[in-house]
Parts: structure tokens; sequence; C-alpha cells
């Protein structure tokens, strides 16, 4: 049995984070690559959609500039033939101020003879938000 190609993308994804190693990551990735990650593109401009494998590694660079990956914890996965879907919860460092961030994310990738073709993150982005900004953030009350 052959190693799922969602292992690979995932030990080359954090090895081009945390060690700034994108070449591994390169060779991963379609040529045509749909990438998105959903999220508050205003506080953090390597969210929103990319495609290409330039851009994805732009993307991968941004990502490494600003965080440093701690830890993270899969809570659950399904694996397809060439598909994979997780929800994981990241440990993470904000370089600029070395705080603290705990993430919750749900991604969605699909491959093609072993790369990367299409990639979907969504983000528990309010919970991110608070983290950044370092308060609660106090929304008014919906009218039922």
């Amino acid at each position: 049995m052959t190693e799922h190609s969602l292992w690979r993308f995932s030990r080359a994804f954090h090895r081009a984070i945390n060690e700034r190693q994108p070449a591994d990551l390169e060779a991963l990735l379609d040529e045509d690559v749909d990438w998105a990650i959903y999220g508050p593109i205003d506080m953090y401009p390597f969210f929103g959609s990319r495609r290409g494998k330039e851009a994805v590694i732009d993307v991968i660079r941004q990502i490494a500039d600003n965080f440093r990956v701690h830890r993270f914890d899969r809570e659950s996965i399904m694996l397809g033939v060439d598909s994979a879907a997780s929800m994981m919860r990241y440990s993470l460092t904000a370089l600029d101020s070395n705080k603290p961030i705990s993430l919750r994310i749900a991604h969605f990738a699909q491959f093609k003879a072993g790369r990367l073709t299409n990639f979907r993150v969504l983000v528990d982005t309010f919970d991110l938000v608070e983290q950044t900004v370092g308060y609660p953030i106090n929304l008014p009350r919906m009218a039922v």
C-alpha cells in the first residue's frame, strides 16, 4: 500500500512554513493548483483565492513570515483515493507579537497523480480575530 498524498503534502507544507523549505512542497503542487483560504483578508492578506504554483508558494512564504507552527492535531479525517478532508487544531505563534494562537480549521484537498490540484481551508475566523486583537468581541444580540 502506498502513502496517501495528504501525508506527503502535510509534511512538506509544515516544513515550508517552519523551516522555510518550499522546494519539497513545490514538487507536490500542480502547475494550475486552485487554492483558497476563507477568512478576513483585510487582517490576513494571504487569505483568499490563488491560482497556480507560484501564487501558492508566495502564500506559504507570507504565512511563514507571520507564524510559526508548534503543533497540529487532526480531530477528524476522511481520506478518498485522490481526496482528503479534515478538522484540525493548530497551535501557532504570531511572529510579530510572539503571541500564542490556537486555531481550528477544516480543509478539503484534491490530488491528481500525487499533486495537489485543489485546496480549500475554512478558518474559525471569529476566534482567530479575537486572539489577534487580544480582547473578546462583543456582538449585539440578534432579535428573535
